[in-house]
């Protein structure tokens, strides 16, 4: 299964993606976003969550680091940094404003309404599933994805946190038995801090750093990935 993010395929080298908020974006350097091939704008971490700051956030972030753009609106019960009501709607505002859009998969609702959308402006979707808590069993990761592609979502996005080197190796396995259907995974944590290098080499689509602060716990600067990947010989 071949997918393309602009000029980028897919999978012939681990991608970077960098995260950042509605600050970041007004304040970082370009230079700084240099080692990231993609940035992901989380609106829950966002100051101003009004409609049009949303809307010149993502506006500014195209014109000043010209890279594809990930939209995420992040849930509060998978991470999201603070509740709002409207998620539907900002979805529907930036999907023209960007390349990918990033649904919880347990938003079923809020996904099958954005999945038309990216359909009729051919954006990509990843369907994601967060667990801040422990890693599932294999078999519940399993059905994690088939119900993601059962959805149409064009990648599923794990993340779990590893309380041990087991948890590590269950999602490292799990990447590589999907990693032809589009996958991206990782493990959280400071044990699970090693699938964010080599996940990609089981199958894992997108590696993602911070730029000023960490957005998920165990999670390396883009400047950290790109250094290891080169170190490597993985980019």
């Amino acid at each position: 299964m071949e997918i393309y993010i602009c000029n980028f395929k897919l999978g012939e080298v681990p991608l970077i993606a960098g995260v950042l908020t509605d600050t970041d974006v007004l304040t970082a350097k370009k230079d700084s976003l240099n080692p990231a091939d993609l940035i992901e704008l989380r609106v829950d971490m966002f100051k101003d969550i009004s409609s049009d700051h949303i809307e010149n956030i993502f506006r500014a972030a195209k014109e000043n680091f010209k890279k594809p753009i990930i939209a995420t609106v992040r849930d509060v019960k998978e991470g999201g940094q603070r509740e709002i009501a409207d998620r539907l709607g900002i979805y529907k505002a930036v999907v023209p404003l960007s390349d990918v859009i990033d649904v919880e998969i347990g938003s079923e609702d809020i996904l099958t309404e954005i999945k038309k959308l990216c359909n009729t402006y051919r954006k990509l979707l990843i369907g994601s599933y967060h667990n801040f808590e422990f890693t599932p069993d294999g078999g519940f990761l399993d059905s994690i994805v088939a119900h993601g592609k059962e959805l149409g979502v064009d990648i599923v996005k794990i993340a779990a946190m590893a309380k041990d080197r087991e948890d590590l190796i269950r999602l490292m396995f799990l990447t590589q038995r999907h990693k032809d259907a589009g996958i991206i995974t990782m493990s959280m944590g400071n044990k699970g801090l090693p699938s964010r290098v080599f996940n990609p080499l089981f199958g894992s689509l997108i590696s993602y750093g911070y730029i000023n602060h960490p957005s998920a716990p165990g999670q390396l600067s883009v400047s950290e990935l790109i250094y290891i990947f080169r170190r490597l010989k993985m980019r």
